[in-house]
Parts: C-alpha cells; sequence; structure tokens
C-alpha cells in the first residue's frame, strides 16, 4: 500500500490506509517502508558477551574448550547487561520479538522488561543425566516461571527450554513437556543440529533423535524445535504429525560447519510452522535478521541448485508471519493487521543500498536480498516507540555497550 496511514491505540493496531481518526502522537514515515516487526524463533541473547571469542571451531570443542567454561562463571549481572546489548542490536535491525533460551533468566527478563521487547524467555535446564542435578534445574525452571508470572507483563512470555536430547534425560524432557503443557507454554529444545548427534543418539539408543523424542512421548504441539538440520523424511513426518514447530538457524549452521542445511523443502511440504532464528551472537555473530533472510534464501538456492526454491517472499514470510505461527502468536502478531498487536518497524528506503526501488513488485526482494539492519529507522512494540529515525529511546545506547566491555573483561580475567 503506497501513502497510507496505521493508527494505533492502546498498543493495537485500529485502523490502516485512509485513517481518518486524530493521533496524540504522528511519525512520518515518508520514503520509509513499514513492516510488521521481525520474530527471532532462537537466540541466546546473552551471548553477546561471547561475540568473537571463539570463532572457526568445531561445534564440540567450541562448547567444550570455550563457551561452557566461560558459562560457569556468568553470573545474574553479567547476563543482564549482555541480554541489554542484545535488546539494543535487535532494537536497531528490526526484531521486535525472540525467543531466548539460557541462564541467569529472570535477569534477563528485567533487561527485556528495560528495553520494551517482546520476549518468549526460557531457562536451560540441563542434568546430564544426574538425578540430584535434574531435580536442581526443575527447580530453577519452576523459579523462573514464578518470577515471569509476579512481573505480571504480557510482553514477557514464559518459556520452557529444555537444552537438548544429548544434555538432558529421558526424566528431564518427560517434566519439561508435561510442565510447558501444564503452563500453556512454549517447549523450546535444539534437535538435530548436528550429524555427530544423530550418529550418537543411534549408537546409544538405536534410533534416531526425533524418533527418540516420539518414543518418550516428547513430541507435541507446543514444541519449537531448533536447528533441525540431520532430518530424514519419516522424522519431518513425525515432528508434522506431532504439530511440532521449527526455528531455522542458517547462518549459525553455516559458521560452526553443521554439515548440511536443514531440508525445508520437505518441511513446507509436511506442513510444518517454520520461523528463522539467528542463535546466538556467540555462533553467528549477528542478531540482525536481515542478514538472516538472506542468507537463509542463498544456501536453499545453492544447496538445491535451484533459484526458484526459495523466493524473497516465503523468506520474508518466515521472519514475520511464520514465525508468529511459530511461537503460537499469530493472532497477534507477524503481520500488520487491524486487530492485532503495534509491533511495527520502519525501514528506510531512502538510502544508497536500497535504490532503485522498481516499482511495488521488487520491495520484498529489496528487503530480502538489500536491505540491512541498519536501513531500520524506526522500532514499535506494542505502540510504545522504541527508536526513533535511529536514536534509541529506551535504552543508553553507549551506556549499555560501555558496560559491557566492562563485564567481559572482567570475566575473562577470572
Amino acid at each position: 500500500m503506497r501513502d497510507a496511514s496505521v493508527l494505533v491505540e492502546n498498543g493495537i493496531i485500529r485502523e490502516i490506509g485512509r485513517v481518518g481518526s486524530s493521533a496524540d502522537k504522528t511519525i512520518d514515515a515518508k520514503g520509509k517502508i513499514a513492516l510488521p516487526g521481525l520474530i527471532n524463533a532462537h537466540t541466546h541473547l546473552s551471548m553477546t558477551l561471547f561475540r568473537g571469542f571463539a570463532d572457526d571451531m568445531l561445534l564440540q570443542d567450541w562448547l567444550q574448550k570455550k563457551i561452557w567454561p566461560l558459562e560457569a562463571k556468568l553470573t545474574g549481572d553479567d547476563c543482564y547487561h549482555g541480554a541489554l546489548l542484545g535488546c539494543a542490536e535487535m532494537i536497531r535491525s528490526g526484531t521486535t520479538s525472540f525467543v531466548d533460551m539460557y541462564f541467569h533468566m529472570e535477569r534477563v527478563a528485567d533487561a527485556v522488561n528495560e528495553a520494551g521487547l517482546r520476549g518468549f524467555l526460557s531457562y536451560a535446564p540441563i542434568d546430564l543425566f544426574d538425578p540430584a542435578k535434574g531435580k536442581l534445574e526443575k527447580e530453577r525452571v519452576i523459579k523462573f516461571h514464578d518470577y515471569v508470572q509476579k512481573l505480571g507483563i504480557p510482553r514477557i512470555k514464559f518459556v520452557v527450554g529444555p537444552h537438548a536430547p544429548y544434555t538432558c534425560s529421558a526424566d528431564m524432557l518427560q517434566w519439561a513437556k508435561d510442565y510447558a503443557e501444564k503452563q500453556h507454554a512454549i517447549l523450546h529444545i535444539h534437535v538435530a543440529e548436528t550429524r555427530r548427534e544423530q550418529a550418537d543418539m543411534m549408537k546409544q539408543n538405536g534410533m534416531r533423535v526425533v524418533e527418540y523424542l516420539d518414543k518418550i512421548g516428547v513430541l507435541c504441539r507446543n514444541m519449537l524445535a531448533a536447528h533441525c538440520v540431520w532430518l530424514t523424511k519419516s522424522e519431518i513426518q513425525l515432528l508434522a504429525k506431532a504439530g511440532v514447530s521449527v526455528a531455522h538457524c542458517p547462518v549459525s549452521n553455516m559458521k560452526l560447519a553443521s554439515g548440511g542445511v536443514a531440508p525445508l523443502p520437505e518441511m513446507f511440504e509436511s506442513g510444518l510452522a517454520i520461523g528463522l532464528g539467528t542463535d546466538g551472537a556467540a555462533s553467528n555473530n549477528s542478531l540482525d535478521m536481515f542478514d538472516t533472510m538472506k542468507m537463509c534464501a542463498l544456501i536453499h538456492k545453492a544447496y538445491r541448485w535451484d533459484p526458484t526454491i526459495l523466493n524473497a517472499q516465503r523468506v520474508l514470510d518466515l521472519a514475520t508471519i511464520e514465525g508468529a505461527r511459530a511461537v503460537r502468536a499469530e493472532d497477534e502478531l507477524g503481520s500488520l493487521e487491524v486487530g492485532k498487536r503495534a509491533d511495527v518497524i520502519l525501514v528506510d528506503g531512502d538510502t544508497p543500498n536500497m535504490r532503485p526501488i522498481h516499482g511495488d513488485d521488487t520491495v520484498v526482494s529489496d528487503l530480502v536480498y538489500s536491505a540491512s539492519g541498519g536501513n531500520v529507522d524506526t522500532t514499535i512494540v506494542d505502540g510504545k516507540v522504541l527508536m526513533l529515525n535511529r536514536e534509541m529511546k529506551t535504552l543508553d545506547l553507549h551506556g549499555v555497550m560501555s558496560v559491557t566491555q566492562e563485564r567481559i573483561d572482567k570475566l575473562l580475567r577470572k
């Protein structure tokens, strides 16, 4: 639509088009492209602290030698400041909603509340098949649920996030599924990220990862499975039958050399809901969803030798309305429609990397293949302006970056 207006009232889109109502505040969007806020379906927000710390490594070496030892030293304040940095990056690059899985999540929730973003947040229990550790991890999940309930902020949703089948016992996974269903929450988990994960599962249990999750009764409609790179068609059908959603993270998968490409065409055929995720800044190294959209389109074209396999419109959908479907929020998020939440971004079309714009039929391609997070001019969540004309309204950007640098320098000296 050209020369149209969007009227927002009490955080809800009330009118679109030739708006006749007067407004208390008007944002001039001439030369801008209005979009629904982008949805990052999988990340680890506080891992902004580790951006660039351990690059060009094998996944298991990356985790065991670099990331896990440093994570063991993290404090709640570290995660709070890392989350603030991540929120700032997402606001500046057009992400308004995200799904997060990490530690010290009470402090992450504080950061998200302060920034004004919409977060689907989960503490990541890892029991390493130890019943005593599992008991403690379950208590932490419940504690975080209670914390979110007391916050009482609709933008912050509680999610249950068991890390992965290779770090969590069957008991933990079954408990997490039951608790998520009890709380009407998303069950977020890493699934089939690497070929090694599938090989180890086959060796230990005589079946593949999705088959194992199906056997122990964990697959369910509220599950959001991250990565899903190494899947067979039969596993995709099991996911589809259970109503599982997928968070596709192409940039992280390429950087960590997972050795394969998630079979999106087959997932589309099965009817799976699929969102796009950046993964954490330690394995991407960016939270820019525009970058992820472009990489998503390109990797599938290259891998399938087919430039038509994933067009720009479908990729944009993955970051918006399909992402909303993946987090079971399509009735409220993912598109600019009357009655939905006013999560809106304005992309500046009057910049060198966006010109020329040849017509209405090329705008979507321009957004996916030409735009970057740096083209985002304004970010609005629930009708509240978080950034206007590239100026942050809820966070002191320079203060956030300065404190975060101090925190990581101190952490590395420990």
